[in-house]
This record gives C-alpha cells, sequence and structure tokens, in this order.
C-alpha cells in the first residue's frame, strides 16, 4: 500500500459519492417529468421567463438534498468495499437500490422536496443509477489493495505468448503461404 494509492482512494470516494447523488437526482427528476412541469408551469418554460427556470434550479438543489438522505445508507456499503477491496458490479448496485429504498422507507413525512421520489420505480432508477455511477467512479477500484497479477497454473499455455510465438511464425516466413 502506497499513500499515493491511499490519496486517490480519498479522493475518489467522495467524488464518486457525489456524482453518484447527482445521477440520482437527475434520474429521479427526469421519472417525475411530467410532476416537475406542472410544478414549475410548463407554459413559462416555452415563453421563456426566467423565474419558472430559476424556480426549477431550486427544485433541483432541494432534491438533491432528498436524495443525498435517501442515499446515506449507501455509505455502510462502501465501507464495507473498501475494507474488503469488493470491486463487484452487481455489489455496488444494489447497495445503491437499498439504500436509497431504507432511506426513503424511514423518512416519516416526506413533504414536497420529496415528491419526486414517491413513485418506487423512480425511487429505484434512482439508486440503480447511484450504484452504477459509483461503482465507474470509485467501485472498480474498491480497497486499498490492488489486483493481483494472475499466475498461470503449469501445462496451460499462456495465450499471450503463444500469440507471440504465432506473429514470430508468420514474420519470418515472410508473406509465403
Amino acid at each position: 500500500m502506497s499513500i499515493s494509492h491511499l490519496l486517490v482512494r480519498l479522493l475518489l470516494v467522495p467524488l464518486g459519492g457525489v456524482v453518484a447523488g447527482c445521477a440520482a437526482t437527475l434520474v429521479a427528476f427526469l421519472a417525475n417529468w411530467k410532476v416537475f412541469l406542472s410544478v414549475i408551469g410548463g407554459d413559462a418554460m416555452t415563453s421563456g421567463d426566467v423565474v419558472p427556470v430559476l424556480v426549477g434550479l431550486a427544485m433541483l438543489l432541494v432534491g438533491s438534498a432528498a436524495t443525498f438522505a435517501m442515499l446515506l445508507p449507501a455509505t455502510i456499503g462502501i465501507t464495507i468495499s473498501e475494507a474488503l477491496a469488493v470491486r463487484s458490479l452487481v455489489f455496488h448496485v444494489l447497495n445503491g437500490v437499498v439504500s436509497i429504498w431504507v432511506g426513503r422507507a424511514s423518512m416519516v413525512d416526506p413533504g414536497r422536496p420529496f415528491e419526486f421520489h414517491g413513485q418506487p420505480p423512480a425511487v429505484l432508477a434512482a439508486g440503480l443509477a447511484a450504484g452504477l455511477i459509483y461503482w465507474l467512479i470509485a467501485g472498480r477500484s474498491a480497497g486499498l489493495v490492488p489486483d493481483a497479477p494472475r499466475v498461470v497454473p503449469p501445462g496451460v499455455p499462456n495465450p499471450r505468448r503463444v500469440n507471440d510465438e504465432s506473429v514470430a511464425q508468420s514474420v519470418g516466413r515472410g508473406s509465403r503461404p
């Protein structure tokens, strides 16, 4: 374990969490696009008014706070994956889905900012997106232990060596068949 690898992990894990939360917010808003337009006034979007656009951006900000609160249980799974070097896509996607579901279920009275997380398919899609994005950024290289080199057992031909020898033989023979 090197200090540089530790510093990279200390940067990648929070970055992956923030980008995953933003992706989950975006998916939740896109899944409920009609609700979003009805709240900010869909007709005002086409007329060019600035106020509905600013209201929409404010709603995204408040909605992202709600999404981040619902994704908070994912820190348990992230800690487990970093401690045990779990790099599975399935683990991280299920971590996102389960954590957002548990976070949503644990809220007593969600209120207005959470109305974009009212439908279960939208919540599950947001958790799935969060898990996938986190895996792409930080989950593929989870843990402080780097990947071990793969050892080819004796008696099994090394595909890299076989290809190199066949290329060398074909080059040595020239272009004749």
